[in-house]
């Protein structure tokens, strides 16, 4: 069984979650058994997971493990459920309500506004009026954590509990002598023992030596580990105390500058992971050139470096019928990407204005969630130019296969990538491509000028040629639309599981020495 670490998942996923749920998929298609591990809390983790397609049974969750609530039978909690005392007056909130003792609000009942009206949490207040604590209930039916606040209104002590109410873990949050927050982790009555940890990357480690052992949640047979946020787990994985199959997973340009792979200084995210890359079994690269670069630098210290894709284009995809391309919306682009500096959405926006003097109808739709308020540069922008009736941000969405579809052009001038999964996506639903030649991925997915057209990083100029050169030739836009879909079976389920295949051996390999 492999076992894909990831710190957290949440309902706006990045390329990184919608690969591993790609990948997880992959493996169920071909009966190799693999799950999704996480770590942090989420009272609606359970809604998120089910709405990604995941079912319980393939997902592991460090607070869901130790609270032994992996496997719980819904149920629905509502206000009749919690047996308030009839005395108190009650005072309507929206869907919510106030408790009152007299006129001293004690408690206030969050409701979900969904079609049950289910509880979300329970807030308490002493006779002051100040927070005292919160209780939380798990979208699954059951009292999960009680969140007790000190008198500066902060969170001081988390309890988690078990579906039976029994304490599972505290975390408790204090000060030092030099007045640095500082967080430590209690696990009670764990297989008969108390456990105490320092810190949560403790508690981490604990948990995967534990998960490993654990017949029932991770099998029998040979067991490896995949990790996709190695900044975040890496410490916890390579300080385990049982050694298992362990490999890392780079999702991204490993370097900050491209033009020196040798010497460039390390991506922060995995510069962790690579300066102990003697302590793992293998790295994932995404694409052949990375693969190389990879290799040429850190070849020399004997782990051996994979190449796997991310992306994968199911057979339902492949064997779907073809949109007509006259049915597409006229001069529609799109840019489907975080809104974050490294996409370089200004950089289209800085190129519109001249695609609109030869394009006068063209409409640009920018879909991805925000990092670091990048949206209001961008929006800052598109106002500055008198872009507004042309420009259209659209959000995040959990349908971006309509998105494809409905669109002429997808565009990635990005300046730095690993393999992203929006232009596989987009391929496979016929939708022909404009994207900077980066590393990575671009030169692996856009066959330049059969399904799309390759532009340099930085030349604007170059970019908005390129996007009027598409436009204003329907044509051939519909011949690159129809390559585009042929060319996305590089990416099919069969492919990428035998590249898979080389190192699900290597690790039953490793496991029989």
């Amino acid at each position: 069984m492999l076992l894909f670490l990831n710190d957290n998942l949440q309902r706006n996923q990045s390329g990184i979650e919608h690969a591993q749920i790609k990948r997880l998929n992959l493996f169920k298609q071909f009966q190799e058994p693999a799950k999704i591990v996480t770590r942090q809390y989420s009272n609606e983790l359970h809604m998120i997971v089910n709405e990604a397609g995941i079912e319980d049974q393939d997902f592991i969750n460090l607070f869901d493990y130790f609270q032994d609530a992996c496997l719980v039978p819904h149920r629905i909690v509502k206000l009749q459920d919690l047996h308030l005392n009839p005395k108190w007056k009650r005072k309507a909130d929206g869907i919510s309500y106030n408790y009152y003792d007299g006129k001293t609000r004690v408690i206030y009942v969050r409701r979900r506004n969904d079609r049950d009206r289910s509880i979300i949490n329970l807030q308490y207040f002493d006779h002051f009026g100040k927070l005292l604590k919160v209780i939380w209930y798990d979208i699954r039916g059951f009292a999960s954590v009680e969140q007790l606040y000190d008198w500066e209104g902060q969170i001081a002590v988390e309890n988690y509990l078990r579906p039976n109410g029994q304490l599972a873990l505290q975390k408790v949050n204090f000060k030092d002598r030099r007045q640095q927050k500082l967080t430590s982790y209690h696990l009670f009555d764990w297989h008969g023992k108390d456990w105490q940890f320092a810190n949560f990357d403790e508690l981490t480690r604990f948990f995967y030596d534990q998960l490993i052992q654990d017949l029932e949640s991770a099998g029998n047979g040979p067991l490896g580990l995949v990790v996709d946020r190695v900044y975040e787990l890496g410490w916890a994985v390579l300080n385990m105390h049982h050694r298992v199959f362990r490999v890392m997973q780079l999702h991204n340009d490993h370097v900050n500058d491209p033009s020196d792979m040798l010497h460039s200084t390390l991506n922060y995210n995995y510069q962790w992971g690579l300066d102990h890359l003697k302590d793992w079994d293998g790295v994932i690269a995404l694409t052949p050139q990375q693969q190389a670069d990879v290799e040429e630098r850190f070849g020399n210290q004997g782990v051996k470096i994979y190449r796997i894709p991310g992306p994968i284009v199911s057979d339902a995809v492949l064997n779907a019928p073809h949109v007509d391309f006259k049915k597409r919306e006229r001069d529609l682009v799109v840019m489907v990407a975080r809104l974050s500096p490294e996409k370089q959405q200004d950089h289209l926006l800085s190129a519109w204005p001249k695609i609109l003097r030869a394009v006068p109808d063209a409409h640009l739709e920018l879909w991805g969630y925000a990092n670091d308020n990048f949206d209001q540069k961008l929006k800052e922008q598109v106002k500055a130019e008198h872009l507004e009736n042309s420009v259209t941000f659209c959000g995040y969405t959990t349908d971006v296969n309509a998105v494809y579809e409905r669109a002429q052009l997808l565009i990635l001038p990005s300046r730095a990538e690993g393999l992203p999964l929006s232009l596989v996506e987009a391929q496979s639903r016929g939708l022909p491509i404009v994207a900077n030649d980066i590393k990575y991925g671009p030169a692996d997915v856009v066959i330049d000028h059969q399904d799309g057209l390759l532009t340099k990083n930085g030349d604007i100029d170059g970019l908005a040629q390129a996007i009027i050169s598409l436009l204003t030739n329907q044509q051939k836009l519909a011949e690159f639309s129809e390559h585009a879909y042929q060319d996305s079976a590089r990416y099919s389920a069969v492919n990428v599981m035998k590249l898979w295949n080389g190192l699900l051996d290597d690790m039953k390999k490793g496991a029989n020495n």
